[in-house]
C-alpha cells in the first residue's frame, strides 16, 4: 500500500469518473499553457532561431501544447487504449477547430457584442474548454465496449 493509497480511493469512491477527468483535463491544460510558452520562449528569446518569425515560433509551440495534450491526455486523463494511428489526427484536427471556435468566440462576444476584453476571453476559454474535453471523452478517447474503465 502506497502513501497515495487511502487519499486516491476517497476520491475515487466520492467523485464520478467525469469530474475527476475533467480536473485532470484542466491540469493538463495548464501544462500545455507551460509548455506551449516555454517553446516559443526558446524558439524566440533564448536560442533567437526563429526571432525575426514569431508567427512560425508560435505556430511551433501551440503544436508541441497540442501534442503534449494528446500524450496526457490519453495516458493519463482518459487512459485510453486506442492506437495513436487512430487518435491522433483526430485528436490534432478538433484542436484546430477548437482555435477556430475560440477565436470566433473571442470576437463575437469582444467585437461584436461589446463584452469586457476579460469576459470575452473566459467566455471563448470556458467553451473551448467543454468543447475539447467532451469531444476527447466520448469522441476521440471513448473506451471501446471491450475496454475496462
Amino acid at each position: 500500500m502506497t502513501f497515495l493509497s487511502k487519499p486516491l480511493a476517497f476520491v475515487r469512491s466520492r467523485f464520478p469518473l467525469w469530474l475527476r477527468q475533467a480536473v485532470k483535463f484542466g491540469l493538463v491544460g495548464v501544462l500545455n499553457t507551460l509548455v506551449d510558452l516555454g517553446v516559443y520562449a526558446l524558439l524566440v528569446h533564448l536560442t533567437g532561431l526563429l526571432a525575426d518569425h514569431h508567427t512560425l515560433a508560435k505556430a511551433i509551440s501551440y503544436a508541441a501544447g497540442i501534442l503534449n495534450s494528446y500524450l496526457w491526455n490519453r495516458r493519463w486523463t482518459f487512459r485510453s487504449q486506442a492506437s495513436p494511428s487512430r487518435t491522433l489526427l483526430p485528436f490534432f484536427a478538433v484542436n484546430g477547430l477548437a482555435l477556430a471556435v475560440n477565436t470566433g468566440l473571442m470576437s463575437l462576444s469582444f467585437e461584436r457584442l461589446g463584452l469586457p476584453e476579460i469576459v470575452s476571453i473566459g467566455i471563448a476559454t470556458l467553451s473551448t474548454m467543454a468543447f475539447n474535453f467532451l469531444v476527447s471523452k466520448f469522441i476521440i478517447f471513448r473506451p471501446r465496449p471491450e475496454q475496462n474503465l
